[in-house]
């Protein structure tokens, strides 16, 4: 069988175990970065933590160099246990995390290039409201 995409290395029967053929050829798509889009319950993390076993084992692809991003810590957690449970350990330095946490961690690890020490602290709305609220106290006029 001729195709144009470059030869994959087979999967582990492990990864793509349980996997449907749209999601196996999510695991084993050999291009970059790769857009899962699809409904609740259709298997989103088990393709996902598959792709990052199967880049990370057959692909040889460092797990620095993998980012994935959910929407909370639970699923985070959730897709770390999975992705160890898949290669045996967990692999070190895998950047999975919530948009925030993400964020948080690139900063923190770039911010002796901006000119601050990596123990700053990100205020959410609440502390910078709180914040002015005191400045403006402090300088006599009404917060209000």
């Amino acid at each position: 069988m001729c195709s144009s995409s470059p030869w994959s290395p087979p999967v582990e029967p492990s990864v793509t175990l349980a996997l449907n053929p749209q999601q196996e050829a999510a695991v084993r798509h050999p291009g970059g970065p790769l857009l899962v889009l699809a409904g609740a319950g259709s298997g989103k993390t088990r393709v996902l933590t598959a792709r990052i076993a199967h880049l990370i084992r057959e692909r040889a692809v460092a797990p620095w160099r993998i980012f994935a991003v959910t929407f909370t810590n639970k699923a985070a957690g959730e897709m770390r246990a999975r992705v160890a449970a898949l290669l045996g350990a967990a692999p070190g330095g895998l950047w999975i995390g919530t948009f925030h946490a993400l964020s948080a961690r690139l900063l923190r690890r770039e911010a002796p290039l901006l000119g601050f020490g990596p123990n700053f602290t990100i205020y959410d709305q609440d502390d910078s409201e709180s914040f002015i609220k005191r400045l403006l106290e402090q300088r006599g006029h009404s917060p209000k």
